[in-house]
């Protein structure tokens, strides 16, 4: 489905396929928003690239594409971008 036709699910869905990619070249881990955040999306990718950590926000049904992560406490910088 070309970028016009996409549904903001698609792009999202998109955006973390390349997430999963990213986090099986670097250290990587995922972590938890405790704070105010909206419901089913309080799951954060952790990725340390050399330029520095590197965030994002993944809904729960997009989990199953970081079976392969750790998940760490108290380790998320707490920047909020996604």
């Amino acid at each position: 489905m070309g970028a016009k036709g996409a549904s903001i699910d698609d792009v999202y869905h998109e955006r973390d396929q390349l997430v999963a990619a990213l986090s099986k070249i670097y250290p990587s881990h995922t972590a938890v928003h405790h704070g105010e955040w909206e419901d089913g999306w309080r799951n954060i990718i952790c990725i340390h690239l050399p330029t520095g950590q590197a965030t994002w926000h993944i809904h729960d049904s997009e989990l199953g594409l970081f079976d392969h992560l750790v998940t760490l406490t108290d380790h998320w910088d707490g920047q909020s971008y996604h």
